[in-house]
């Protein structure tokens, strides 16, 4: 009898054993082994200014994936906290302060990054996982990482935000306009190496004109040219690491100096530019060239046929560049009770194969024809991450009280470039020195 009570107790024990073993998943991504990754059925938080979990849900490509990460890693729930753009960055922020944020994975803008960096608010990934899985991730999304590694730490590891290659910049134009105004193919210009800003100038000029006879300029050479796609294109920085590895405000390179003389030129002496940021005047046909990120450009917008092209190269480029814009990425918090099980989670839903499933997807969503698919496929192998305005705190270009806004003000104010800019420098410096903790 006492046997058999001891058989007894040892099976319970090997069965509980067993059971708890179970809930642990051994996980291995294609980034790195992670190993046993269990939540103890704690609920996940997703914060973000859109849903980014819809794929996963009924209808979705990836159904029931949800379903599959709670019972593999034994997780309680993972829910959406969706809030808007203009608040997601605080609300992260509150919920970090509040003690809140223990299970949240944080998706968001870039407008938020210093701010919340600055505050100690995100966890160093780079604590936690080794060099190999930096290397793994994709090239564009990489080369931001090193540019935002801010006092030597690491803070983006997903590669499941399309985002890392929404803002790079290219050249949409109107194929209609420039048949019906008898200007060469943009595509042959490009393959001949003429894609520059002389030659776009002069198109601009011969596109811009009163199509009805009333007096009245009516369809113009550009859209509205915002002024850190003229800086990219001719090589030109507005911050930059020097010779010594500290961040430097750079906009007196002459590479930048020179981008914003012909802007100005461009926009207030030749009146060869229309509109705002959104693009208004293009979609409805009246500019040739419109000049614009990834994630505006729509063909279901369009009533013209339309191609696709770098941003034309400044004198200072021998080839066209291919800016990468900004970095909008996930987070974990710096209270984070599991970072590695976060992390883990992250890259079970958001595989490589789907990054890059989902960048042929929304190029193959901007072109109608070979040509415009060529350029992203050229995009992909050379955008330079070195080509972005991460440092949001120097300001917008239209904040004529902030930095990097006072500059462009300056510009199209009529001043001196190089005058405006030295005026606006040591502003600058000190505000990096001061978020770099120089």
């Amino acid at each position: 009898m006492v046997m058999g009570r001891k058989l007894s107790f040892l099976l319970v024990a090997v069965f509980m054993l067993w059971s708890l073993a179970a809930q642990a998943y051994e996980f291995e991504s294609d980034r790195m082994y992670f190993g046993d990754i269990d939540f103890g059925g704690a609920t996940v938080t997703i914060v973000a200014h859109f849903d980014n979990l819809v794929r996963f849900k009924e209808g979705g490509a990836e159904a029931g994936k949800l379903e599959e990460a709670k019972r593999l890693f034994n997780i309680g729930d993972i829910r959406l906290l969706q809030v808007g753009w203009g608040e997601v960055g605080q609300t992260c922020l509150n919920r970090y302060m509040a003690g809140e944020s223990t299970w949240d994975i944080w998706r968001l803008p870039h407008q938020y990054f210093f701010d919340l960096a600055t505050k100690g608010a995100f966890f160093d990934v780079s604590q936690i996982l080794p060099e190999s899985y930096f290397e793994k991730l994709p090239r564009i999304t990489r080369d931001k990482n090193e540019m935002l590694a801010l006092g030597g730490k690491k803070f983006h590891y997903s590669c499941g935000v399309p985002d890392d290659y929404g803002h790079s910049e290219f050249l949409v134009f109107n194929k209609d306009i420039f048949e019906r105004e008898g200007l060469p193919s943009p595509y042959e210009l490009y393959e001949n190496n003429e894609w520059t800003w002389d030659v776009v100038e002069d198109l601009a000029k011969r596109a811009t004109r009163d199509t009805d006879g009333d007096g009245t300029i009516d369809q113009w050479g550009f859209s509205f040219i915002n002024p850190q796609y003229m800086i990219f294109a001719n090589g030109g920085t507005i911050t930059k690491f020097d010779e010594t590895g500290r961040m430097i405000f750079s906009m007196d390179d002459e590479a930048t100096i020179e981008a914003l003389r012909r802007l100005n030129q461009w926009q207030n002496v030749d009146g060869l530019t229309v509109g705002d940021y959104q693009m208004t005047e293009f979609k409805q046909g009246r500019v040739a060239m419109a000049w614009m990120p990834f994630w505006q450009i729509n063909p279901k917008e369009y009533e013209f046929a339309h191609g696709v092209l770098p941003p034309p190269r400044g004198p200072h480029m021998d080839e066209c560049a291919f800016p990468s814009g900004v970095a909008d990425a996930f987070f974990i918090p710096a209270n984070a009770a599991n970072p590695l099980a976060l992390i883990a989670l992250d890259n079970f839903l958001w595989p490589l194969d789907t990054y890059y499933e989902e960048l042929d997807n929304a190029i193959r969503a901007r072109v109608v024809d070979v040509e415009s698919y060529r350029t992203f496929q050229d995009a992909i192998e050379k955008w330079d991450g070195n080509l972005a305005y991460y440092f949001n705190f120097l300001g917008s270009w239209w904040q004529a009280d902030r930095p990097y806004g006072g500059v462009i003000q300056g510009v199209m104010s009529g001043k001196s470039p190089a005058s405006v800019i030295a005026e606006f420098k040591p502003v600058a410096q000190a505000q990096i020195d001061e978020v770099f903790g120089y």
